[in-house]
């Protein structure tokens, strides 16, 4: 037995370096041309109904797992994948039983019988033989079974123990993408542990089998999964299910589609007919690589009858081709052409000023004194009037909300009044190119009772005819101390 398994593994690895060598025997240089395309792996979930053959009667349990599998060529493949199965034995007349769970890894070579078949271009049905070794790991509890150690009831741990694997499947290819298979598998642990899947040690070779197999019959879903090669095209499908000779045929029959050669040249331009796309080119005329007669400079007029075949671009030109050049201009002509334009040439004149920003001035609370921080915007403000002399600027006073309306309209009038004052009295500015207006507590610049921002004056271009507005009813405003509410008037 042990030299029989160690032939299998000898014949199973000399196959692998065998496949290897097909590539390395290509000759140097890139002579050789090899018509098998990169192609996808596959990933492959499989589910099944195992059972052990021995010295009890194996029940069917339950299995599954994993494998992915990569063709070397169209015909072999490798496979590596691994397995969970859970089954039991029974010997009712003698009253044993055991149940083993069992763990795998295997690597198989895989061999695509039907594909030396070269008839279709995809495999519909993939007939299968398989072999492999890998590694195993099972655990027996057993009942009633009499070991060498002198138990009746127990549980073996095997421990890892090697493996072989052979078996056959069918796989029947449902799309590009996916396949389904059914597959019996046969699994052989290597060494003593062989004989103890069902838990009964084999006591005497003469009297019962010296090893245990797992039988796995299981069906398979197959993914195959890989997009585009190095160099940017679709990956085939794994090549176990295409045709050797699929590209060889489709190079042949693109050769075969070749139209035959004719030199035929009837119109003797030097393109033979079959790329000719003008056979009948007047002679003599120059044509394109396409036997199209020329026409260089695209004014309409071909070459063979253009006096001027490459007539400078952008002008009109002739029923001979030649390009319709206007004079040249001259000297005179220019100054001629500037001064006419010069002549109805004026200058942009502003129209009006209503758009100028100009600064704004803050009070303090309850007053219309001017503070020395404000005297730089009124500065700024006296400037923009001394340089621009037929401009007239309107000065709004504003208040918060503290006081009544009543004494916020006086005090607003104030800090216009203020404000003008000072400019009149500490810039020159002329009374006559300011005018006063006052908008009391109505304009507020921020939702705020009382705030900075509305305690303020605002400057203006004012508008035509705009004069200043009268001073409103009330007591004076802007002075002292004043008490009382909102709604009291003062």
């Amino acid at each position: 037995m042990t030299v029989r398994n160690l032939l299998l593994a000898v014949l199973f690895i000399s196959a692998t370096f065998s496949l290897s060598a097909q590539d390395a025997a290509a000759p140097a240089g890139g002579a050789y041309r090899s018509f098998s395309p990169a192609d996808q792996w596959e990933l492959g979930i499989h589910a099944g109904v195992p059972f052990v053959s021995g010295d009890l009667d194996g029940k069917l349990g339950f299995g599954g797992g994993l494998h992915v599998r990569k063709s070397l060529d169209h015909i072999f493949s490798l496979r590596v994948g691994g397995l969970y199965a859970k089954t039991k034995s029974e010997d009712t007349d003698n009253n044993r039983s055991s149940e083993m769970s069992w763990i795998s890894g295997s690597a198989q070579l895989v061999v695509t019988v039907n594909n030396f078949r070269f008839n279709k271009p995809y495999r519909k049905l993939a007939v299968n033989l398989f072999a492999g070794l890998g590694a195993t790991s099972f655990t027996t509890d057993y009942t009633g079974i009499a070991q060498a150690i002198g138990t009746t009831n127990g549980k073996i741990k095997s421990g890892t123990s090697g493996l072989l694997e052979v078996g056959a499947g069918l796989g029947y290819r449902v799309s590009p993408k996916f396949n389904i298979g059914l597959e019996y598998t046969l699994a052989s642990v290597l060494g003593g542990n062989g004989d103890l899947l069902d838990g009964s040690e084999n006591l005497d070779a003469r009297v019962t089998s010296y090893r245990d197999y797992l039988h796995y019959p299981h069906l398979t879903l197959n993914f195959n999964l890989g997009g585009a090669d190095k160099n940017g095209a679709k990956k085939s499908e794994p090549l176990y299910w295409s045709n050797p000779l699929s590209q060889v045929s489709d190079a042949i029959v693109a050769l075969e589609a070749r139209p035959v050669y004719d030199p035929t040249d009837t119109d003797s331009d030097g393109i033979i007919d079959m790329i000719d796309q003008e056979k009948e080119s007047p002679a003599g005329a120059r044509v394109d690589t396409r036997g199209v007669v020329l026409d260089s400079d695209a004014d309409k007029v071909l070459d063979y009858k253009d006096k001027e075949p490459f007539s400078p671009p952008g002008y009109p030109v002739d029923a001979n081709g030649v390009a319709q050049v206007p004079k040249p201009i001259t000297e005179t002509d220019v100054n001629r052409i500037v001064d006419a334009k010069l002549a109805n040439f004026k200058l942009p004149v502003q129209e009006g000023l209503s758009d100028w920003f100009l600064p704004i001035i803050n009070f303090s609370t309850n007053s219309y004194d001017i503070a020395d921080g404000e005297y730089t915007k009124l500065y700024q403000i006296a400037q923009v009037l001394k340089n621009n002399s037929k401009i007239r600027v309107a000065v709004t006073g504003h208040t918060d909300q503290t006081g009544s309306e009543g004494y916020n309209n006086v005090l607003s009038y104030n800090r216009a009044k203020a404000a003008i004052e000072f400019l009149v009295g500490q810039h020159g500015i002329s009374r006559d190119r300011l005018v006063l207006d006052w908008a009391g507590e109505a304009t507020a610049m921020v939702p705020a009772k009382s705030s900075s921002l509305n305690r303020r004056s605002e400057f203006r271009v004012a508008k035509a005819g705009e004069t200043d507005k009268a001073r409103p009813d009330g007591p004076e405003a802007g002075k002292g101390r004043f008490m009382g509410n909102k709604a009291s008037g003062y």
